[in-house]
């Protein structure tokens, strides 16, 4: 049962937070220890389905919640990014299975350590929203920023390596592409949580 609507959503987005942590977590285990990727892949898509399903509990309270903490638009927004998050490391590990990539070389290993450490940083970040500490949002939005310059430097680096290796397979090459996109992406999502987290705070303190 749902709090008062004072700390429903503050709830709310600390559960989502968590559950966005618990799918990259799963996804750095999956690609660290790369066995059984369809069982692995099918925890990762159970996650995201309880991701989903947070989302929907807080649309279903923004749409029944008449004067809420913070503005509508903001919660609607940083619901959906955050969701957008673990959609893309479900989707992720769905390719690494579907595509029967053989291993996950050590750039995808590092994304993926990168990741969980962002997520984790994410749910720091929810937190401050009780109170609208905005030191305590710079100081991790500082961190998160320095996680996604790692991100794209690594990415960076996947990238040309897998261009330029003689002799890679081209059809190997596309699907590893796209993965590595993805991870990237989830990345900039992430940040982009971070951001919006940083403008609610700036608005409402």
């Amino acid at each position: 049962m749902l709090k008062s609507n004072k700390t429903a959503f503050f709830d709310l987005f600390e559960q989502l937070a968590g559950t966005v942590h618990k799918g990259t977590h799963l996804f750095f285990e999956m690609v660290n220890n790369y066995e059984n990727l369809e069982v692995k892949a099918a925890e990762i898509k159970k996650v995201e389905k309880e991701g989903d399903e947070v989302v929907r509990t807080i649309m279903n309270h923004l749409n029944s919640t008449f004067i809420t903490p913070l503005d509508r638009e903001d919660i609607h927004q940083l619901a959906h990014t955050l969701d957008s998050v673990i959609d893309l490391v479900d989707g992720t590990a769905e390719c690494l299975y579907l595509y029967q990539i053989k291993k996950a070389d050590s750039g995808v290993v590092a994304q993926a350590n990168i990741l969980q450490q962002m997520t984790q940083k994410l749910i720091e970040l929810t937190r401050t929203l009780r109170k609208l500490d905005h030191g305590a949002v710079l100081s991790i939005a500082r961190e998160i920023k320095r996680l996604e310059q790692e991100s794209d430097k690594n990415y960076r680096t996947m990238v040309s390596e897998l261009l330029n290796t003689p002799g890679q397979d081209p059809i190997e090459a596309i699907k590893l592409k796209e993965i590595y996109e993805k991870l990237e992406d989830c990345a900039d999502f992430a940040e982009d949580v971070s951001n919006l987290v940083e403008g609610i705070v700036l608005k409402n303190a």
